[in-house]
């Protein structure tokens, strides 16, 4: 287990180092509690990058190398994010039921309750085999009455230049491109 342990974390996108520490040292310190400390972490986590708004929180998200996050469904009480991408779909086909994504959940739960200044919780709601979603749930008539949450200073996000990043094609111009590439 511990070459292919190697090979996979090596050629992953995680990258050696970072999939080492996290699926490899934490649980072992961990143990058994690995699911419910790394939820504790990942609130401590929002607490050092909180953020204002929920696109701030996907961008964050990704920054931070978690992955992929976006909101699927919303109401007063509840919201439903979906993780994906690349190092989610690794990080589930390495080790299945065995991974933990309680430092994301907790990092979302934090996130939230600081935007909404309600209490909120998250648990994986369901697992795929390249993604996860994750439920975040808030209670409106229990306002977030601790120090941190009243006293929060939210951070700016770097990000590039939105001239410099790179254009999503749309249809028409892919149409456009085509039809100039026929003449």
């Amino acid at each position: 287990m511990s070459q292919k342990l190697y090979n996979q974390l090596l050629a992953g996108h995680q990258g050696l180092a970072t999939g080492t520490m996290r699926d490899v040292i934490l649980p072992a310190i961990l143990g058994k509690e690995t699911d419910e400390m790394l939820y504790w972490i990942g609130k401590d986590l929002a607490r050092v990058y909180p953020v204002a708004t929920p696109t701030d929180l996907v961008y964050l998200t990704n920054q931070l190398g978690f992955g992929r996050l976006a909101l699927r469904k919303k109401s007063n009480t509840t919201q439903l994010w979906r993780l994906s991408g690349v190092i989610v779909k690794e990080r589930i086909q390495r080790d299945e039921e065995e991974t933990s994504f309680g430092l994301e959940c907790g990092f979302l739960a934090q996130e939230i309750e600081f935007q909404l200044g309600t209490v909120a919780e998250a648990k994986i709601f369901d697992r795929h085999r390249d993604y996860v979603d994750i439920l975040v749930q808030n209670d409106p008539q229990n306002a977030a009455d601790n120090e941190r949450s009243e006293m929060v200073t939210f951070i700016h996000l770097d990000r590039p230049n939105e001239e410099d990043a790179p254009k999503k094609a749309t249809r028409h111009s892919i149409l456009k491109r085509k039809k100039k590439d026929k003449n």
